[in-house]
């Protein structure tokens, strides 16, 4: 039980060491992740945009294509004009001539409405593309500047995690899940040592039996308020 106590003792200060390490990088990994989710979301709005002034592209293409088949038609039908003989020809020509130029002239609305709108997209375009080139600036900045704290610490960390692992592989499953439940939902401190009579986590004063059972290690007690591991620590 002592040599458990003590694995447990030594993975809480390679815990505490790591966490120190991963507070020196301060909020840059948060950053990060935070500035990449916003490059995404310009990288997706600006493909969302392309697509559309693409699609604007294609419409405007097909109503002018539209029209100049209907100007073609619409030639057809004044030339025939002058060749009708009968009243009721002429009307009916007449009516087409009017449908006709009804139709080229919605067409050529539809196409104004096309271009003002792809003038409206392209400047949307622009300064999507202006945002992202900013995002990507600060991206470089935030990843450099953390590179070069990492660099710092990289040798340490590497270190530590090896560490961690060999002292993991000699505690039971059952003990290091609970003490990662522990040091998940106290902050990182999942061992306290005893000091002062009290939990060095909480600050609680502990019963001189529990106190005189803590330092014999013969089995692992928690604190009944926090519910953290108690240790004794040496110094006392």
């Amino acid at each position: 039980m002592k040599r458990i106590i003590a694995n447990l003792i030594q993975l809480q200060n390679v815990d505490t060491r790591l966490d120190e390490l991963k507070l020196q990088k301060g909020d840059l990994p948060v950053l990060i992740e935070q500035t990449e989710e916003d490059l995404a979301e310009k990288q997706a709005l600006l493909k969302e945009l392309m697509e559309k002034r693409s699609k604007m592209e294609s419409d405007r293409k097909m109503f002018e294509m539209e029209v100049e088949a209907s100007r073609v038609q619409l030639k057809k039908y004044e030339e025939q004009l002058y060749q009708v003989k009968t009243n009721k020809e002429y009307d009916a020509i007449s009516l087409e001539i009017d449908t006709k130029k009804l139709e080229i002239e919605g067409l050529d609305n539809k196409i104004i409405e096309l271009l003002e709108n792809q003038e409206a997209i392209e400047k949307e375009i622009e300064e999507v593309k202006q945002e992202i080139e900013n995002i990507e600036k600060q991206l470089v900045e935030y990843r450099n500047e953390l590179e070069e704290i990492s660099e710092l610490t990289k040798a340490e960390e590497d270190r530590l995690h090896q560490e961690r692992e060999k002292i993991v592989a000699e505690i039971e499953p059952r003990l290091y899940a609970q003490y990662e439940r522990i040091r998940k939902a106290k902050g990182g401190v999942a061992v306290a040592p005893v000091r002062r009579n009290a939990c060095g986590g909480c600050f609680s004063q502990i019963p001189p039996q529990k106190i005189v059972e803590i330092r014999e290690l013969n089995r692992i007690i928690t604190c009944e308020y926090c519910g953290r591991i108690l240790v004794w620590d040496e110094s006392e």
